[in-house]
């Protein structure tokens, strides 16, 4: 890895559907070259595939639930049943007094319900019965991407948005190459999951989605760990009560280390996830979010492990 790679990545983490002329007019190499090393990167699992980012509350996921487990390593089942459920598309391992951080997605109050029941059950059989719930009660930035959280209106998805959004979040799944999918190859992948529709219907359904503010960024997967962001955290913020949005939106949103930020119910009223080199790295971080006076106090946890990070899923357990 060196300057150019770095900067090739920046490129497509911001748009992976950028032509490869386009990315060599940005990073000034040639076109061959930028094409030899996107490929390396993508053979060295630097580049882990495409997918795309999306507005949760725009495809009915009204609820982003955090749960925190407190277990040991004697119950590997806990984590296996977590990384079953499709809800759940983070679940790391963290120091502290509790041992699983998770993140679910869900659509309404019933599905919480029967996640809950799911969770009561296993916890009922663990050594320490503890677990607690933290409610997102706004998502001001996911996966690189700050939006506005509020939900789209005038657009009802059918089952084919649904299958399209499905197919080019998990789209590194089926497709085996660095960059994303043609609106000809997704044409071709919806006629095989029985779909019958035309390059140009699914380009415009394609286009709807974006106008809509249903996909926010087409981008690539990366594992951070080959790009020097070996060290992730999960930091609470507790910010004067009445600038708690424009903390977040205003100040914290725009931090590149964030790669996540939420509103909470909590005492510590907003959750973010970062990732950065090493610890020293983190506490510039500290004294940069210090800088604001509205931030009164943090709470860090360290994730030790991470499980499962994977682009939410649309399909229902």
């Amino acid at each position: 890895m060196d300057e150019l790679d770095l900067r090739i990545l920046d490129v497509l983490r911001r748009d992976c559907r950028t032509s490869l002329s386009k990315v060599s007019e940005e990073v000034r190499l040639s076109r061959f070259s930028v094409k030899d090393r996107v490929e390396r990167l993508f053979e060295d699992h630097v580049i882990l595939g495409s997918t795309i980012v999306v507005n949760p509350l725009s495809i009915g996921l009204l609820r982003t639930v955090f749960f925190e487990f407190k277990t040991n390593p004697h119950e590997p089942w806990l984590a296996k049943l977590l990384e079953k459920n499709l809800s759940c598309d983070l679940l790391d391992g963290v120091a502290g007094e509790y041992s699983l951080f998770s993140r679910f997605r869900l659509r309404d109050d019933e599905q919480f319900s029967q996640v809950l029941k799911k969770i009561d059950d296993a916890m009922g059989k663990s050594f320490f019965k503890k677990y607690r719930v933290v409610n997102a009660i706004r998502i001001f930035k996911e996966s690189g991407v700050a939006f506005k959280a509020e939900k789209s209106e005038g657009l009802k998805l059918d089952d084919v948005d649904l299958r399209i959004l499905e197919i080019l979040l998990h789209q590194m799944e089926y497709v085996k190459a660095p960059l994303p999918l043609s609106t000809v190859e997704l044409s071709r992948m919806l006629h095989d999951f029985g779909i019958e529709i035309s390059q140009p219907a699914v380009f415009n359904r394609l286009s709807r989605l974006e106008k809509k503010g249903m996909i926010l960024r087409h981008t690539v997967r990366v594992d951070f760990s080959k790009i020097g962001l070996q060290t992730k955290f999960i930091v609470r913020v507790k910010a004067n009560p009445n600038v708690y949005d424009a903390v977040a939106q205003d100040f914290l949103a725009a931090m590149p280390e964030i790669s996540d930020l939420y509103r909470t119910g909590d005492e510590y009223g907003l959750l973010a996830i970062l990732r950065v080199r090493d610890v020293s790295e983190y506490n510039a971080f500290l004294l940069r979010l210090y800088d604001s006076r509205d931030v009164i106090d943090t709470y860090t946890t360290l994730v030790l492990e991470e499980r499962k990070n994977t682009p939410l899923s649309l399909l229902k357990d």
